[in-house]
């Protein structure tokens, strides 16, 4: 993917490991002051309150029987889960704003996400390589996958399936999962939960609209039959005419190009679930104009290029109990991805204008089915079989409408086969044991365990003592671009994790949780730029961090949230990492003002000082606030700055180390209102 920009760096405070902890605990021991004596007083609810006022209501108390279904692949408490999982709910998408799953990911402890021309970057615990496309993580859409078939892309940014709007909510668990996921799970997994129809029926419209000219568009409708069927469709279009470049240039040159940076997107999403069986299917596409510089130009011109993503899925399951004791899962689903570079060229001969294109195009489907049952006291074991089959993989380089100068095919198949028990050992202990064998075409099998044991012996309070292993296969323009070369193609990566976390109320109010993890990681994947631009399993590293997070509720409706991340990763030479973040710092607090109609929220995130290439990525901290009036059930209405102080920070997302500027600040209004319900 190509990108151009020119070097900017203006130099921020450096936090340093134990500044940061001073100040969260600083900022943690004065909310509570400031707060807890505001609402030492308050009234419980009153006794007449009307029901949609109780709807309304924020909780009172930190939520310890959330159900999660990550971890485990089944629905169960977040208490009772054989791992850590972080959840921000379509209440926190309102709250505080969020526009896009960027947004949601940099709300997620010891997540940091790194915008560039085209294309959003989530680093995970200190690893987020420059260049990478997201593979290390493996993302879900009510459980089916996402990650693409080409370069196992994990799409975030306005190319996303699914609306904000349309999300219930998002989880994160982070740490090796291939003992139940396979490929793509290194780093974590993120599972996108869309809402369910009680939550989107009749008539929906929205609309917002920014300070840099984005602006979004969404209508859904659904329906609950008396005969038990339910069903939604939303579509959604974003569009943005001159976006903000995102290099120093000078006014002449930002102007040439600026008239060539826009986006246009539309969404279509839907679902329908009657008797057991799910349907599901989705399609995105985003065109995003950018710049292109004509070779040898004076003074300098640009042309328009553009950058096409498209993705479509279509997806039916059927969940159905088999007796007492055993239930079956069974789901298929069918995907397509397309993305294409379009730079126009001249033919220097002819003088005939072409585009030269770049494309990447996959079609696959994906077969899943699970048995699980609970027959032998004390345990509930669970089998699986997952299968990808790829259609199609394909790369051609060359001029549109005329046969590519290079093209590379690619036709995989995998096979995943997994066995997992919870053993519930006593009252307050349980013990998880996993294990997956996964196998393909191209690379060789890999065998990833997983153990887990859970107690519950201390009064609201979890201890977890984890470890498991993943890996993630090259994918197909790993491949091609070694065999391009001539070059041995490279092999898996791997990754081992021990972990422990410890999860505490306090009060019904106030709940701290630690996790701490310890990780090597080995033949990671990585470009040589030296030589032959070929991939090469180079480097191995050791990785150690911790993620301490800290949640407060009040009567008024109040809440705070905390969350302290920090992780030093260093190869076989003892050298750090290129974008890596040694510390990352987040907060956010939500206030009721005249009323639970109207909410007051704030973010801050923060993170340390970073190297790519050996050039800086100055620390920074960003402020964002939002203000939310919801006069009705029916009625939303959001007012919200982003980049409050605006901050001057850069981001190095490219291999080359190139700086791009990140949004300045920017206000939003967004409208939300239901109707024909």
């Amino acid at each position: 993917m190509r990108r151009n920009s020119l070097d900017l760096a203006q130099r921020l405070p450096l936090p340093s490991h134990s500044g940061l902890l001073s100040l969260f605990c600083v900022l943690a021991l004065s909310a509570g002051a400031a707060f807890g004596q505001a609402d030492a007083g308050s009234a419980s609810l009153p006794q007449d309150m009307d029901l949609e006022a109780l709807l309304r209501q924020p909780l009172r108390q930190v939520p310890r029987d959330v159900e999660v279904s990550t971890s485990s692949r089944f629905a169960q408490s977040a208490a009772q889960a054989p791992g850590t999982t972080y959840v921000i709910t379509a209440e926190d998408i309102s709250r505080f704003g969020f526009r896009n799953m960027a947004d949601i990911l940099r709300a997620m402890p010891g997540l940091y996400v790194s915008k560039g021309y085209d294309f959003s970057y989530v680093g995970a615990r200190g690893l987020g390589r420059p260049g990478d496309l997201n593979a290390r993580l493996l993302f879900l859409l009510d459980g089916v996958r996402l990650n693409e078939n080409v370069y196992d892309a994990g799409q975030i940014d306005e190319e996303f399936f699914v609306d904000v709007g349309l999300i219930e909510r998002v989880e994160f668990t982070p740490g090796p999962g291939s003992s139940l996921y396979g490929n793509n799970a290194f780093l974590g997994v993120i599972q996108v939960m869309s809402k369910r129809t009680d939550k989107l029926a009749g008539a929906q419209a929205f609309a917002s609209r920014d300070s840099a000219g984005l602006q979004r568009l969404r209508a859904s409708w659904g329906h609950r039959s008396e005969a038990g069927w339910e069903g939604w469709i939303a579509a959604s279009q974003i569009q943005q005419e001159h976006r903000p470049v995102p290099i120093e240039l000078t006014p002449e040159l930002e102007a040439a190009q600026r008239d060539r940076l826009w986006l246009r997107g539309k969404h279509v999403l839907a679902s329908f679930n009657a008797a057991g069986w799910q349907l599901r299917g989705g399609s995105s596409a985003l065109k995003q104009g950018v710049p292109s510089e004509v070779p040898d130009a004076a003074p300098p011109r640009f042309e328009q290029g553009e950058l096409i993503t498209e993705n479509d899925f279509l997806s039916l399951s059927h969940e159905r109990s088999l007796g007492p004791d055993w239930d079956l899962f069974a789901g298929f689903s069918l995907k397509r991805s397309k993305y294409q570079e379009r730079w126009p060229w001249q033919d220097p001969e002819t003088q005939r204008q072409h585009a030269f294109t770049v494309t990447a195009f996959g079609r696959w489907w994906n077969a899943d089915v699970r048995l699980s049952s609970q027959r032998w006291a004390g345990h509930r074991v669970m089998a699986g079989l997952d299968f990808q089959r790829d259609e199609a993989q394909q790369i051609d380089v060359g001029l549109e409408g005329e046969t590519p100068l290079q093209a590379f095919y690619g036709i995989n198949r995998r096979i995943g086969l997994f066995i997992q028990d919870e053993w519930r050992l006593s009252s307050t202990q349980s013990l998880l044991l996993g294990l997956r064998r996964d196998s393909s075409n191209v690379s060789d099998a890999s065998v990833n365990p997983r153990l887990a044991w859970v107690w519950n012996g201390w009064p609201n309070a979890t201890l977890r003592l984890m470890y498991g292993s993943a890996f993630r296969a090259p994918n197909l323009n790993e491949y091609a671009t070694n065999v391009s070369w001539a070059a041995p193609l490279p092999g898996p990566e791997r990754i081992k994790t021990f972990e422990t976390s410890w999860v505490h109320s306090i009060t019904p109010a106030l709940q701290y949780r630690v996790s701490l993890y310890r990780s090597k990681l080995a033949d990671l994947i990585e470009q040589n730029r030296v030589d032959l631009p070929i991939f090469e399993n180079r480097v191995n590293l050791h990785n150690v961090g911790g993620d301490l997070d800290v949640e407060q509720r009040w009567q008024r409706g109040s809440v705070l949230r905390l969350s302290l991340s920090l992780q030093r990763s260093r190869d076989a030479t003892g050298q750090g990492l290129s974008n890596s973040p040694s510390a990352l710092f987040k907060l956010f607090y939500s206030q009721a003002l005249a009323g639970d109609a109207l909410q007051l929220s704030w973010q801050l995130l923060a993170a340390s000082r970073r190297v790519n290439q050996g050039l800086a990525i100055p620390a920074y901290g960003l402020n964002h606030l939002t203000l939310l009036w919801r006069p009705s059930l029916d009625l939303e209405l959001s007012l919200g700055v982003y980049n409050l102080g605006d901050v001057r920070s850069i981001e190095r997302p490219s291999p080359n180390g190139l700086a791009l500027k990140q949004p300045g600040r920017t206000g939003q209004i967004s409208l939300s209102w239901r109707f024909d319900r």
